[in-house]
């Protein structure tokens, strides 16, 4: 795709550019106002980590030291060492996404981690093996917390909370099963908030008796269809390239598809986001989430 869209900012998982830097240095003096407190057991595995694989920490340091490339522009350094960067990935872990009309940072860890990204060694230390491992457990620790009721804290009618006027507009919660009259909503976590279900009438199937109709998966915005992919086709998936043999992790069933069909969509922070299956045929589905 040569026109290629900043879909993280227009599906409002990350403000602009400017907006994602003020973000970041509020939740900067926040840490340091807060320098004491112990980092969660997947950050410290992470610390760890970085101080025994020599190769590891060569990748962590020079991610942090390098400038990004691409064409984003940075008016500061968004991160100056190893140290702040776990105190700043262990603040996100008990943080659930708030509602923003302009800035939402739908995605803190991605927020935090995102000067690190753009950077060659960041590159390579995020296709490591136990580096994916440690986000893997630092991941899987917000998620934890994510499910909890003490997520449900993002729940209210301040101009952030997600019952606020605004955030209702926004998400269509007319649309959505919720009890009014519950404090958050009948919800119990964020997740369980996140992936709220429709009321029974809403998105009737289209013509779910006609197999030639293929009925979108989820309540995304399409950007691209690609048809007779080959194994090395490029499909530009979140700023990356990737092939079809990319995509499918070089499993066995790569050959399968070779010759079908690409659709291509992404999701708003605000969409609906359950999935379900658009035909009876043989689909893969493909989520590649966030960068890295």
């Amino acid at each position: 795709m040569g026109d290629r869209v900043n879909f993280r900012q227009k599906a409002g998982w990350l403000p602009s550019q400017d907006d994602l830097e003020s973000w970041l240095a509020a939740l900067r003096e926040r840490v340091t106002a807060d320098a004491d407190r112990p980092l969660h057991p997947a950050i410290a595995e992470f610390r760890d980590l970085i101080d025994s694989d020599s190769v590891v920490r060569m990748y962590v340091h020079q991610m942090i030291e390098q400038e990004p490339g691409g064409s984003r522009t940075y008016s500061e350094r968004h991160v100056d060492n190893v140290s702040e960067l776990l105190v700043l990935m262990n603040e996100v872990l008990t943080m659930a996404p708030q509602f923003d009309d302009e800035a939402m940072v739908m995605t803190p860890l991605n927020a935090v981690l995102d000067w690190t990204m753009g950077t060659t060694a960041g590159f390579a230390a995020y296709r490591h093996p136990q580096v994916n491992a440690a986000l893997g457990k630092i991941l899987s620790a917000w998620c934890d917390f994510l499910s909890s009721p003490d997520s449900r804290y993002v729940i209210n009618e301040s101009g952030h909370g997600w019952k606020s006027d605004a955030a209702q507009r926004s998400g269509g919660m007319h649309q959505f099963q919720y009890d009014p009259n519950d404090e958050f909503w009948g919800f119990t976590s964020w997740n369980d908030f996140f992936t709220r279900r429709f009321k029974q009438d809403q998105r009737p199937v289209a013509a779910p008796d006609d197999d030639s109709v293929v009925v979108s998966p989820c309540e995304a915005t399409p950007y691209g269809l690609t048809t007779g992919v080959q194994r090395q086709d490029r499909f530009w998936i979140k700023a990356q390239p990737y092939s079809l043999q990319d995509l499918l992790a070089n499993d066995e069933s790569v050959d399968d598809f070779v010759g079908g069909t690409v659709y291509q969509a992404y999701l708003s922070a605000t969409n609906y986001h359950r999935w379900h299956s658009p035909v009876a045929g043989r689909v893969v589905r493909v989520y590649v989430q966030g960068e890295p």
